[in-house]
């Protein structure tokens, strides 16, 4: 790396570490401006915009598989950062990725026609059930009971996919995929924050995954403090998920209308939030105002609980086992590690999956 008093063979001016604007992205060493990016992105503009003011470079080599073509995106970058980042973190994940592209190229690693199918017949009864209840004010527990099922399968498959980027390859079709969450309850736009920006990246980092925050009630990073009633945590936690459902609904609204989930959002969503909050208004409407106006009483209250228990619960059970098990890796990274990327990944997670 030249030193900071010299300029660098591309004649790009230098800047300070962490001291990036907040429409530019650090890939490597090199800085970008966000908006040039978005507008020539083939993955859609958002997967840019949620980068904004930050470092994307595991995040680029995480989705594409490859590193980032600086000669190609010459035209967008506008400096260099003094920030390093050495080539042995990624050697062994960019290893792994030859050996995979020989089995799965990137190009045929979108979702196959079968996954369609899933995706209309898991929607077709979301959607129908929905109606059906509704339009006869049918608010019983035996059909808001599996409506919530529909919705988990929802928000475990096409959602998750979709906000991934790995249905399609065509963004539109992942953003409409990716609004399903929405419809579910939750915002894509805080769910992309909380998963794509932080969490894959920083998987089990005590300081920056949002999934380890855990609450007074349920530790899950080990640099809170143990409570005495949080040593059989593992008993009571599965009545704890039973509110996941209900939280969920209140906590993405929050989040959109602060701009933060453990981080603040990119300046560049402002416009995504108004439409995020708006959705969410849409869904308390629809489950919480509808069905009391329609049949009014406590009853209708308790029959409706049930779609929020179920559908959270069952995400809840798939979210805790995948990165908190005996033996899991949690790392910090403001100490000198001596990891790598592809060990932080597969270290911090478990095998679990499924068609369903």
């Amino acid at each position: 790396m030249p030193p900071q008093n010299q300029s660098t063979s591309t004649e790009k001016p230098l800047l300070a570490p962490n001291k990036i604007g907040e429409e530019v992205i650090r890939v490597d060493d090199k800085l970008y401006n966000a908006k040039v990016l978005a507008d020539i992105h083939p993955g859609g503009e958002l997967f840019v915009k949620v980068f904004a003011g930050l470092d994307a470079t595991e995040a680029f080599a995480s989705y594409h598989r490859r590193k980032f073509p600086h000669k190609a995106m010459s035209d967008a970058c506008i400096g260099n950062s003094v920030e390093e980042h050495p080539d042995a973190y990624m050697a062994d994940y960019f290893e792994l990725c030859q050996k995979v592209e020989s089995v799965l190229p990137r190009h045929k690693s979108f979702a196959p026609t079968g996954y369609f199918f899933k995706v209309f017949l898991i929607m077709a009864c979301a959607f129908g059930l929905e109606f059906y209840i509704h339009l006869n004010s049918l608010y019983v527990w035996y059909l808001t009971a599996p409506l919530g099922f529909f919705m988990a399968l929802i928000g475990l498959n096409i959602q998750h996919d979709a906000n991934h980027g790995a249905v399609s390859r065509n963004p539109f079709i992942n953003r409409m995929l990716g609004y399903s969450q929405n419809w579910i309850g939750g915002s894509s736009l805080d769910w992309i924050h909380q998963h794509v920006v932080l969490h894959h990246i920083h998987t089990n980092d005590v300081h920056e995954d949002p999934d380890i925050r855990g609450s007074s009630l349920l530790r899950m990073n080990p640099l809170k403090p143990l409570m005495s009633y949080q040593t059989v945590q593992h008993i009571y936690v599965f009545l704890l998920i039973f509110l996941f459902g209900i939280v969920m609904v209140f906590s993405s609204l929050i989040n959109i209308l602060y701009g933060t989930n453990m981080t603040k959002m990119s300046t560049m969503v402002k416009k995504d939030r108004v439409v995020e909050a708006v959705t969410s208004v849409v869904f308390m409407l629809r489950w919480f105002v509808c069905p009391m106006l329609q049949s009014p009483s406590w009853t209708t209250f308790w029959n409706i609980s049930p779609l929020f228990i179920v559908g959270g619960y069952y995400l809840a059970f798939f979210f805790i086992i995948s990165h908190n098990f005996v033996g899991v890796y949690m790392f910090d990274n403001t100490k000198d590690r001596k990891s790598t990327f592809l060990y932080d990944q597969v270290a911090s997670s478990s095998n679990v999956g499924g068609a369903w």
